[in-house]
């Protein structure tokens, strides 16, 4: 399985928009957990509109903290329910690195499951 971050415009060569990075990364994240279309989802609208719960609410926020390297409210997304409002808030009231964001933008994972020694794909041990 290969896994990228958002991606996001940059203004200018070096510089990030910030709450646009924000916004592109809720919007997938969302997209994935909630199994939506990401095109269809639209920042201005409410996320519980589109099935957003306290469990997956908290979820995200958590996934948020890790991607950004900062400490968000556990309610960000019940006292500013929209992506454009929640990203909105955090580039207001938090110190967010543009080289943490570049970082992000650049990283990109790859997993793959290792190939078996004998050179068959499947169960392993329970195919024999």
């Amino acid at each position: 399985m290969q896994t990228q971050s958002s991606s996001f415009k940059l203004n200018e060569p070096g510089e990030v928009n910030t709450t646009q990075a924000i916004q592109t990364w809720l919007v997938q994240q969302l997209a994935k957990l909630l199994s939506l279309d990401a095109k269809t989802i639209n920042v201005t609208e409410p996320l519980t509109r589109y099935g957003l719960d306290s469990i997956d609410a908290v979820t995200l926020v958590g996934d948020l903290e890790d991607w950004l390297e900062v400490e968000l409210p556990s309610t960000l997304f019940w006292d500013h329910p929209t992506i454009e409002k929640s990203a909105q808030y955090i580039t207001e009231n938090c110190e967010i690195s543009e080289n943490t964001l570049e970082a992000r933008e650049a990283e990109v994972v790859v997993q793959k499951t290792p190939e078996p020694a004998n050179g068959k794909k499947g169960w392993g041990l329970f195919g024999r």
